[in-house]
């Protein structure tokens, strides 16, 4: 008589629904933890992130049947969290493989769906997939082709071969995508010449990618073009690392009716004495006091508690949850200007201020107090707020010439490996205030 065989263990089906249904919506709130004002990356890598990818390692164990039953028909789901972390799940498996009804989706499926396929694709470390998209890339219509391009370039990929092949005119974000592939691709004349032409662009978003990918590789006519510029990169990169003089021009925009929050911002990052005064009279003014503050204290060390900073009432609390928030551009480098709601008290930040300003000298950076330097600018985005880091990885790469890049929209282990070669630079490189970053084009500013 044959033994009889163990019984199949009975797929719990509520469980590994509660599972896509927890990472849904998990993978919303770590989108939103990446650029918040509040969190840093400890505490969302320890938060959010863990929990989701306990979720999305759950899906992965239900093998076969889970994906069949639940994985697959969230591919067509209009919500791109839930195709997001459907795709994770199946393109993880290790008991098959589903690459050809994943890409089968983005290549045939709904529009609605290809957000949440490329963002599964840009987490993913499989390297055989993404050399499977670019074998695709020529083929695909041009607002898919400009999403497979970010996903090489979230990936740090050389996508030369492909941009040779694709009509860049055809569709703005596919230009621009193109532009910000260029860092990371071997130089070409060809390249050259179109970074060129881009920076006069008659679309923002193209001219906004030729001028942030300009500036990434040192071109002189970038920064020409920055000092005319309201670009966000553009701005930052003048306050960090422009000559004197960008600087002062940015300050006396701080003197206007009403500054610009993204002015007020980017001098926040400059770490110069003279940013900080020119900031102080801002604190006094109700709309732009809290943004001013914060920059403020990203100069000075100033605490961003009370007495200096009181949560703001109830009522107006309850306003601000109301208020439908700005769409964000996840497409983007950098996160727009956005700090924790509170009332600023300038009288006692002015006190405070008056005790500590002997300790602050012309000329010299300071992040939070302390004069700047390669350690404290990595253990900044070990601790600053997740939509601060972002910015000071930029400066890094504007100094590096392209190089280093820390993706501020990967998984938080990723962002620390990412960061890790900025140990190795010399500590002049972040010391000295307005000095031009050494790009490793030929018109490289002097």
């Amino acid at each position: 008589m044959r033994p009889l065989s163990p019984p199949r263990p009975t797929v719990r089906w509520e469980l590994l629904e509660r599972h896509l249904e927890e990472a849904e919506f998990l993978w919303t709130q770590w989108e939103h933890g990446l650029w918040s004002p509040e969190l840093t990356l400890s505490s969302l890598a320890e938060g959010d992130e863990g929990r989701l990818r306990a979720h999305l390692d759950a899906l992965v164990l239900g093998g076969s049947a889970a994906a069949t039953r639940l994985l697959l028909p969230a591919l067509t789901s209009e919500d791109p969290a839930r195709v997001a972390s459907a795709a994770w799940a199946l393109l993880s498996a290790e008991d098959a493989d589903w690459r050809e009804p994943v890409f089968q989706q983005l290549e045939q499926g709904s529009e609605e769906t290809h957000p949440g396929l490329l963002r599964a694709l840009e987490l993913l470390d499989r390297p055989d997939l993404h050399a499977l998209l670019l074998k695709k890339l020529p083929t695909l219509q041009p607002t898919l082709q400009a999403g497979a391009l970010r996903v090489a370039r979230v990936r740090h990929l050389d996508t030369s071969a492909a941009l040779e092949k694709l009509d860049w005119e055809a569709d703005p974000a596919l230009h621009a995508e193109a532009l910000r592939a260029l860092p990371f691709a071997p130089r070409m004349q060809t390249g050259d010449a179109r970074l060129s032409r881009a920076l006069s662009h008659a679309h923002p978003t193209v001219s906004t990618a030729a001028l942030e990918t300009g500036l990434l590789l040192g071109s002189r006519e970038a920064w020409e073009h920055a000092r005319g510029s309201a670009s966000r990169g553009g701005l930052l990169a003048l306050a960090v690392a422009g000559e004197s003089k960008d600087l002062t021009g940015l300050l006396a925009r701080l003197k206007d009716g009403s500054a610009p929050a993204e002015v007020i911002w980017a001098v926040g990052f400059s770490g110069r004495l003279l940013a900080a005064e020119a900031l102080l009279p801002l604190l006094r003014d109700e709309a732009q006091g809290p943004l001013a503050a914060a920059s403020f204290a990203a100069i000075t060390g100033l605490p961003m508690v009370p007495p200096f900073l009181v949560e703001a009432p109830a009522d107006e609390e309850e306003d601000a949850e109301e208020a439908e928030p700005e769409a964000e551009d996840l497409q983007a480098w950098l996160p727009s200007p956005r700090v924790l709601p509170g009332e600023v008290d300038a009288q006692a930040v002015e006190a405070w201020w008056t005790r500590r300003r002997g300790g602050f000298t012309e000329g010299a950076r300071f992040l939070r107090g302390i004069p700047l330097t390669v350690e404290v600018l990595v253990r900044a985005l070990e601790t600053e707020p997740m939509r601060r880091r972002p910015s000071l990885a930029w400066e890094a790469a504007l100094r590096g010439g392209g190089t280093p890049q820390m993706e501020s929209r990967q998984w938080t282990r990723v962002q620390r490996e990412q960061a890790l070669p900025l140990r190795g630079q010399r500590p002049e490189w972040l010391a000295r205030a307005g000095s031009w970053p050494q790009g490793r084009r030929g018109d490289t500013p002097a």
